[in-house]
């Protein structure tokens, strides 16, 4: 390849937050080292951040089990985190911003309290997007340690409250693994962790990072796949948690720009969900854009309406109409008054 394309490779791989990952599957294919030292260079300072990263999320995972194993709190880790303290081997160079638990309603309150007593703060909301996080959302605002300055974000559900077609975290919560460093921590079990990958991505409003999402999903299922169980398990779990539309969007693109091999009698299951004409019209060429690349260098005239289309679709998907209107004018007004602009803006 010539430098100017190996060049790109890094800012694309770099701007979806995936560079780090680059080196194990240069690794794998044996290409590393007929690789350009440059080339090289900048991947090893992504592996470094990482490594940083991982040796800190240890260490947070270490404060957590103390604070709630003394507490009794059950509390299960998701996504990145998961990853990487199961040791998902596919995942490494994965970078997180943030560290994701699943704590039982019943026992949100105690923990939230326990972290604030432990060095955990609130990152700094109107009352306004307080009351919306906790009333409207599926978690409490994000804490960040006041030292460490590490975030953290406390779930109660994968997908806000206020959804009547959204999974029971009870149903979830039957599905979790210990971990085996004997500290009481939990993570999903593989069919649920790839549900819960499926979810989180397709009720997104934003893209940007679409690529990595799944990227993610594909090298799950490949990895857990290997397990004879894994994709029984996973229709079973499917007709519990519901939400099967997600996984026909996951499968489909997978296998269309993965070319993931999917078994025939799955594929067939998950006809099911495929969303209705107009919506599949729709919604259907926007993901093959933002799962391709969006990088904005490739940008063509209609991508913003391909993200429009998304980002609508998402807001839509999490919030119900009655709800996301006034919400959503309230932000708008916000955001114009010129007293407020140093303060945060959430969305949903």
């Amino acid at each position: 390849m010539s430098p100017r394309e190996l060049s790109q490779i890094i800012a694309e791989a770099r701007y979806y937050n995936m560079l780090a990952q680059l080196k194990p599957l240069c690794e794998q294919s044996d290409i590393w080292f007929e690789l350009p030292v440059e080339f090289q260079r900048h991947v090893l300072s992504a592996e470094y951040t990482y490594t940083n990263q991982l040796r800190l999320l240890v260490q947070e995972h270490q404060h957590i089990s103390q604070l709630f194993s003394r507490l009794n709190i059950r509390w299960v880790y998701l996504k990145g985190a998961a990853y990487q303290l199961t040791d998902i081997r596919c995942m490494q160079g994965r970078l997180m911003s943030d560290i994701d638990i699943l704590v039982p309603q019943e026992q949100i309150a105690t923990a939230e309290q326990a972290l604030m007593e432990h060095g955990w703060l609130h990152k700094k909301l109107t009352d306004y997007d307080d009351k919306f996080y906790r009333d409207y959302s599926q978690e409490i605002p994000p804490l960040r340690h006041f030292d460490r300055q590490t975030e953290l974000d406390v779930h109660f559900n994968i997908l806000p409250t206020v959804l009547n077609h959204g999974p029971d975290p009870v149903t979830l919560l039957t599905h979790t693994h210990m971990l085996p460093d004997s500290s009481g921590a939990q993570t999903l079990s593989p069919e649920a962790m790839v549900l819960h990958s499926a979810i989180h991505l397709f009720y997104e409003s934003e893209f940007h990072k679409g690529v990595r999402d799944l990227f993610d999903i594909v090298q799950l299922i490949k990895y857990f796949s290997q397990q004879p169980d894994f994709w029984e398990n996973l229709v079973r779990l499917q007709h519990s948690i519901g939400n099967g539309e997600c996984m026909f969007y996951a499968i489909r693109y997978c296998r269309i720009i993965y070319q993931l091999d999917v078994p025939e009698d799955v594929v067939a299951f998950y006809e099911q969900f495929r969303p209705g004409q107009l919506v599949f019209y729709l919604t259907d060429p926007a993901f093959r854009k933002v799962f391709s690349s969006i990088y904005p260098v490739h940008n063509d005239f209609g991508d913003q309406w391909y993200l429009l289309v998304l980002y609508l679709r998402g807001h839509l998907k999490r919030l119900p109409f009655s709800k996301l209107v006034p919400h959503l004018i309230r932000k708008s007004v916000y955001r114009l008054n010129p007293m407020k602009k140093d303060e945060p803006d959430v969305m949903i």
